[in-house]
């Protein structure tokens, strides 16, 4: 693989608006997405202004780290302590999903009752720009954050679309393995997996 750019923190409002685009065109992809946003025209804005929510939220209590040029970035929380939700959150979602709200509201109730009660990093979204996504650099960009992570031996979860094929591998390839799926009401299941420091990868970087 090529060398890549560097990582730079997400600190600035147009850092923060930039990673929510990133997000919101993967978060597309997701079975969930049209279930959560049925309009299609409305689809990609209102998952941005969701996502961004949480972005923000993660510059004070996680690590949020893009490549330089803009094409990938990952968005973690730090779960081994209390975090408070999102400042005013409950009112910034109703306005930015409009009708929409119930059902994120119930993603969020869903995704909160599997909640790990263990101390944990949270790999909340891994988002590449759709032009990139064959050289490695999402795997890549969320190495980097491990490695810190295998150093100070803390464990870490994310949530994966159970239904895709691409997304199953791309967490295996990093160690990750499944607890358990949670059903999502149209259907479809988001995959609970969990990544120990110990965990062996014996895959290419």
């Amino acid at each position: 693989m090529r060398q890549l750019p560097r990582i730079v923190p997400v600190e600035s409002d147009d850092d923060v608006r930039r990673v929510a685009r990133l997000v919101a065109e993967a978060w597309c992809e997701f079975d969930q997405a049209g279930w959560l946003v049925p309009n299609r025209l409305q689809r990609r804005m209102i998952l941005g202004e969701v996502a961004r929510i949480h972005i923000e939220h993660a510059t004070f209590y996680g690590t949020v780290g893009m490549l330089a040029d803009g094409t990938a970035a990952t968005v973690w929380f730090d779960r081994y302590r209390p975090m408070p939700p999102p400042l005013d959150y409950w009112s910034r979602l109703a306005d930015v999903a409009g009708g929409n709200l119930s059902r994120f509201m119930l993603l969020d109730k869903l995704l909160d009752g599997t909640r790990p009660g263990e101390g944990h990093e949270q790999l909340a979204f891994v988002a590449v720009a759709s032009g990139f996504r064959k050289d490695g650099r999402g795997r890549w960009l969320v190495r980097q954050h491990l490695a810190k992570l295998d150093r100070a031996g803390i464990t870490t979860y994310a949530d994966a679309d159970a239904a895709t094929t691409v997304a199953r591998e791309f967490y295996r390839n990093l160690g990750y393995r499944p607890v358990h799926a949670i059903p999502v009401p149209d259907g479809s299941r988001i995959c609970l997996l969990r990544r120990t420091p110990d965990t062996v990868d014996d895959t290419e970087a």
